[in-house]
């Protein structure tokens, strides 16, 4: 049974460390895990479609979320060996840094840039965001053509992925429950004694956060203020919630007073980076060590990984319920640009990633012996300083490789997790916007505007508050309200 109560400002919102990749992160279901490919096994060649020699040749550009790895060139000659094999074409990543991604893919897609595949999500390049705009092809056809890859995710999840009724993106197979939590650098929290795993609420984290504050110069002892920890869970469309009990749509800020109030205390005791809000390359500075504490997704197996990408070891906390929802499935897409001129192939490129552990973990880890070495027959150990990708961007991490600190059942726990989370009991609802577009832009705009200096206390918080809701009015919130509570009360009808 979902627990409903409100989460939060602007409702579950995906607690994504840019820093860490998510283990098996999709961003599962109900009754069964996503089935797990045999491993070691290699996709058909050009499964669903023609073999490969009897395809034309054909370049495809994929955008990712990441900085250029190091070795990039010698790995993608060697993928592209494997891809130019199986499918008979090429793939080319084009990385853009994290904190630029979002306003570039807006530049490519507004200038109908051609390229075939991109990284989009509930928390960067929004997904729902650029179907409404016409960014993405529909794959439902598509799709259909490879069983392998359909048989990934269970209905439950393609429906969450769904707008007015078709797919636009393909998920990437992970974690697929959504649940809360918090990472520390163990060092410190050991060196001080620190008793990190057992905090509960927000007040019991300001005393650890002193003692970090008056010993460690130089270190911030937390990135940001969530937006949620040490709250039950309760959907959310477009900001607002609805509580599952009255199927009542609402939106409450006020409630979450205390907390701002808390958070300008941090904030005035030097708790957070003085660029909190703007700040773009965090993973630099988590990697040099000058963050204590984040904000991120709890799951099997996160701190070896999060060692793999960092280089010190963290304490991993979970702060709230596991929870498959479609905020969460939404985390980690890819999508099928309009303006592809081979979404076939595109898709094809998808399924072969999806199905062929050699090629997946080529493209995550590298070149064994170049990029790591291989301590056994599913584990690596990576070289420092070498190529490294974030799997769960791009693929099917119940193919990868162990690393250290991994234990050997750690997809057994993630496929555990997946069964045993609470289903969103909206998971398949999609919002159809078309009525409100225009007021949801506004409110986005009062949203980026306010946000951070309530949830990083820059200002008195009962001042912003009142500032915030009163422009929310302004910018058409009761309109959506209506607007979400109709489509609500119409989808309910469908349920049985």
């Amino acid at each position: 049974m979902i627990i409903s109560k409100k989460i939060g400002l602007y409702g579950l919102g995906l607690v994504m460390a840019a820093a860490l990749p998510l283990a098996g992160c999709s961003d599962g279901t109900e009754q069964e895990a996503a089935p797990v490919p045999s491993s070691g096994s290699a996709a058909p060649q050009a499964s669903g479609a023609a073999a490969a020699n009897e395809l034309k040749p054909v370049k495809l550009i994929w955008y990712q979320r990441n900085a250029e790895p190091k070795n990039v060139q010698s790995v993608m000659k060697k993928a592209n060996e494997i891809i130019q094999q199986k499918i008979n074409a090429t793939l080319e990543f084009r990385f853009i840094n994290p904190g630029d991604y979002d306003s570039k893919m807006q530049l490519i897609m507004s200038s109908a840039e051609e390229y075939d595949i991109a990284f989009t999500s509930s928390w960067a390049n929004n997904y729902l965001n650029n179907v409404s705009k016409g960014a993405y092809l529909p794959l439902d056809e598509i799709i259909g053509k490879y069983p392998k890859l359909q048989a990934l995710f269970t209905k439950e999840i393609w429906d969450a992925v769904r707008v007015n009724g078709k797919i636009y993106g393909v998920p990437n197979n992970q974690i697929m429950a959504d649940q809360q939590g918090l990472w520390f650098k163990k060092d410190l929290a050991d060196k001080y004694k620190l008793d990190v795993a057992n905090i509960k609420s927000w007040e019991d984290m300001t005393p650890i956060l002193q003692k970090i504050k008056d010993n460690e110069p130089g270190v911030n002892p937390i990135r940001s203020g969530p937006k949620s920890l040490f709250e039950e869970y309760q959907p959310a469309v477009e900001d607002f919630h609805v509580d599952t009990k009255t199927w009542k749509v609402h939106y409450q800020p006020e409630e979450q007073l205390d907390r701002y109030k808390l958070m300008r205390d941090w904030n005035q005791k030097g708790f957070f980076p003085q660029d909190v809000a703007t700040l773009k390359d965090e993973a630099s500075l988590i990697k040099a060590g000058k963050i204590f504490s984040r904000f991120s997704r709890y799951k099997p197996g996160g701190e070896a990984e999060f060692k793999q990408l960092n280089g010190f070891e963290p304490i991993m906390i979970s702060t709230g319920p596991a929870v498959i929802q479609r905020g969460g499935v939404l985390s980690t897409l890819n999508a099928v640009s309009a303006t592809s001129k081979n979404p076939e192939r595109a898709v094809m490129l998808i399924n072969l990633i999806n199905t062929d552990k050699e090629l997946f973990n080529l493209l995550k880890f590298g070149i064994e012996g170049q990029d790591y070495v291989k301590t056994g027959e599913n584990r690596i150990e990576k070289k420092p300083d070498t190529y490294l990708l974030a799997g769960w961007m791009f693929g099917n991490e119940f193919l990868s490789y162990l690393v250290p600190g991994q234990p050997d059942d750690v997809w057994e726990q993630t496929r555990k997790m997946n069964e045993t989370a609470a289903v969103d009991p909206m998971i398949s609802f999609s919002f159809d916007r078309k009525a409100v577009e225009n007021e949801i832009a506004q409110l986005s705009a009062v949203t980026k505007e306010y946000e951070p200096i309530l949830l990083n206390g820059l200002d008195d918080p009962e001042k912003m508050l009142k500032a915030f809701m009163e422009k929310r009015k302004a910018a058409g919130h009761d309109k959506v309200l209506a607007e979400i509570q109709r489509q609500v009360d119409e989808w309910r009808k469908t349920q049985k």
